[in-house]
């Protein structure tokens, strides 16, 4: 792949780049177990299983998305950062943890969030959208079948 460098964070594909890691992806449904990197020497270095891991992680949300961002996040969340990795409000968040939606914990008078429990919420509402938009184009089809 010939990737562009934007910013030290920032990394473009060609559409055709991204045709290949669709590809790669789709043919590959069980997820890779290791890469090799080629270093300019020409030896080969296996990559620890943790940062295969990543790369897999990368490659398939960019062959479902087509952009993807990696990152980290601390084990313990503020409400604020939380929010921003559920794409809702702050006060929406907070209706979520006190209707028992998302786990929390306080610490002293602010409200935190664990990293595993925000990631399972955020999971589990995006396969909810998935499942509600595989019934909505199944009662499309249904629909465009009866016309």
């Amino acid at each position: 792949m010939t990737a562009t460098m934007l910013t030290r964070t920032d990394v473009l594909v060609t559409d055709e780049e991204l045709t290949t890691v669709r590809h790669e992806v789709e043919s590959t449904p069980a997820g890779l177990a290791g890469f090799a990197a080629v270093m300019t020497d020409g030896t080969t270095r296996q990559l620890p299983p943790e940062l295969s891991a990543i790369i897999d992680k990368a490659f398939r949300a960019l062959a479902m998305n087509g952009s993807v961002t990696v990152g980290t996040l601390p084990d313990e969340l503020t409400s604020n950062t939380a929010a921003e990795v559920l794409g809702v409000s702050r006060p929406t968040l907070l209706k979520l943890a006190k209707d028992g939606e998302v786990e929390s914990f306080k610490v002293r008078t602010h409200t935190r969030f664990k990293r595993d429990a925000v990631l399972a919420f955020k999971a589990k509402r995006e396969e909810a959208r998935r499942a509600a938009f595989a019934e909505l184009r199944e009662l499309e089809d249904q629909i465009d079948d009866l016309a």
